[in-house]
């Protein structure tokens, strides 16, 4: 009986610390992260100094015109913990300053002059300039795409993709082409893979010998898979099974 008793009292005094801070705190869920955090924010009214150490790294990360990266993308790009990633992105879209799009987090637009950049340059101007610019990057392939197709119909496929062990980040688009990204599953090299007119560029910040070979392995899985594309954009799937039963017939 007094065993029950102090768990009923620990309970209530959970409930009443509860009570407290309720209307003050609101419980957010990203990619399956259950988190409290404050609302200070107003869509109209803020400044530089509203933002949080990450929220002015995932502007930072975001500040290239077009930028487009996923939350796991964000984490490895940043090396921010699952949960105060969640936290800083629940906060700059309560701010207006990220949306969430299609291909991933993006800028938003604020007014028509004024954007997330702007806030982002004043409250940050040190981070940007401090992060390490990183190892060079090497070319692993370059080929011509022969086929009348958009770079865009291409890139809406591997949006999202895995390719052996490389785990997808984002894309870039800018006015000459896209810059999709993946890095390996221990982050210790990148891929790019640059779509510029007709040209498909994959290029690689990988150092060692073995991190050269996996992501010459990744760099043709991703060029396969561009492949099929082009393959089915000439031959319809429909055509090739009516071909088989053709053949089959005649057979």
């Amino acid at each position: 009986m007094l065993f029950t008793y102090r768990v009923e009292k620990q309970a209530d005094v959970v409930v009443e610390e509860l009570d407290k801070a309720e209307g003050q705190k609101e419980q957010i869920i990203v990619d399956g992260v259950k988190q409290q955090t404050q609302q200070v924010f107003s869509h109209d009214e803020f400044s530089a100094e509203d933002l949080h150490g990450n929220d002015t790294k995932v502007l930072s990360l975001l500040n290239e015109e077009g930028s487009n990266y996923s939350f796991r993308g964000i984490m490895r790009k940043l090396h921010i913990h699952q949960q105060s990633l969640a936290r800083a992105l629940h906060r700059l879209e309560e701010m207006g300053l990220v949306e969430k799009s299609q291909a991933g987090y993006r800028l938003k637009k604020i007014g028509e002059t004024r954007t997330a950049a702007n806030v982002s340059a004043k409250a940050n101007s040190n981070i940007i300039a401090g992060v390490p610019k990183g190892r060079e990057y090497m070319q692993l392939l370059q080929t011509y795409i022969p086929v009348n197709i958009r770079p865009a119909e291409i890139v809406r496929i591997l949006i999202g993709k895995w390719f052996r062990n490389l785990r997808w980040i984002g894309l870039i688009e800018s006015g000459t082409g896209f810059t999709l990204q993946w890095t390996s599953d221990d982050g210790s090299f990148q891929i790019n893979l640059k779509m510029i007119s007709e040209y498909i560029v994959i290029e690689t910040n990988a150092a060692t010998e073995r991190e050269r070979v996996q992501a010459m392995v990744g760099s043709y899985a991703i060029y396969e898979q561009i492949t099929r594309i082009l393959q089915d954009r000439l031959v319809p799937t429909n055509a090739y099974v009516l071909h088989r039963s053709t053949m089959h017939q005649n057979n």
